[in-house]
């Protein structure tokens, strides 16, 4: 069905970062309903990502690392992933532990190796760079990552290649956690060299955000779990349990595009009523402009 100029995404990716999740369901510091932000973040992907091709979550699944957090998330996001079709490409962020984010989560390698993964998904590669140091927050490489990741890069696929890390290579508007930051940016730089890389998906930052590395697009996504509030009196940081997000990617093969969802229910509206809709969708493309595009005179 024809709708502007622009075709269908040739590869959507819905993106979820920072779910922060306890064993058990436990409330995070003993105020926010992780488990409940996630359960409910997924209901809303299954509408608003209905067409996903692959669902991608950033990192810091799991809040203190624990097997029975991982178990969690599995526990709520497959079921989805699997009605959509989607798999699921996972990211290790700086609260989550190796070996038993790879152990309850089903993934390859040693225990205690990066979690570095590559997934193809029909005409797109997804790169999984595992930025976490043990025993620190701040990211980087781990010995051999630089390399493993020109390797991951080479003879890219038709649509390219998007790579995953959670300490997104930007400045950080938080000065405080510009100490938690993507150490080794020059070294990535000239791993990403002329590779293509369409787009880098990262979290850690609990915002929306977006910015550019080595001429690459990076998109921030907002946790599931919590927001910060960059407009919290300094110098202190302000976690609130609102605004939660999560994005949707669209991959065109000379573009890209960015959503920002929503993750949690809300009070709405009915901009354009149900049943309009459903009269522009019968009409042909040009009944279809003059009924939807042409102003009143």
């Amino acid at each position: 069905m024809s709708f502007g100029i622009h075709p269908a995404p040739s590869a959507v990716i819905a993106h979820l970062s920072d779910t922060h999740l306890l064993a058990g369901g436990a409330p995070l510091a003993g105020l926010v309903d992780t488990e409940h932000h996630l359960r409910a973040t997924v209901e809303r992907l299954r509408t608003a990502a209905s067409d996903a091709d692959v669902i991608v979550v950033s990192g810091d699944v799991a809040d203190l690392g624990e097997s029975g957090a991982y178990e969690l998330a599995r526990e709520i996001i497959e079921p989805v992933a699997a009605e959509l079709g989607a798999p699921v490409v996972w990211a290790a962020g700086n609260h989550d532990e190796r070996a038993p984010m790879r152990a309850a989560l089903g993934l390859p390698g040693a225990a205690g190796d990066p979690v570095d993964l590559v997934a193809e998904v029909g005409a797109l590669r997804i790169v999984s760079l595992d930025t976490s140091l043990p025993g620190w927050h701040h990211g980087g490489f781990d010995e051999g990552q630089a390399e493993w990741l020109v390797s991951a890069l080479a003879d890219p696929p038709p649509l390219g290649t998007v790579l995953v890390m959670h300490h997104p290579p930007l400045p950080y508007r938080s000065r405080l956690m510009r100490l938690l930051e993507f150490r080794h940016e020059e070294q990535l730089a000239a791993a990403l060299g002329d590779a293509d890389v369409r787009v880098i998906l990262s979290g850690h930052l609990h915002v929306n955000g977006s910015g550019t590395f080595a001429e690459i697009p990076v998109v921030l996504a907002g946790a599931t779990s919590y927001a910060d509030d960059l407009g919290g009196p300094p110098p202190a940081m302000h976690g609130i349990d609102a605004t939660q997000s999560f994005n949707l990617i669209e991959l065109y093969p000379d573009s890209i595009a960015h959503s920002v969802v929503p993750a949690l229910p809300h009070e709405s509206r009915e901009t354009l009523p149900a049943h309009i809709v459903e009269q522009v969708l019968l009409l042909d493309p040009a009944e279809r402009m003059e009924r939807f595009s042409r102003k009143p005179d």
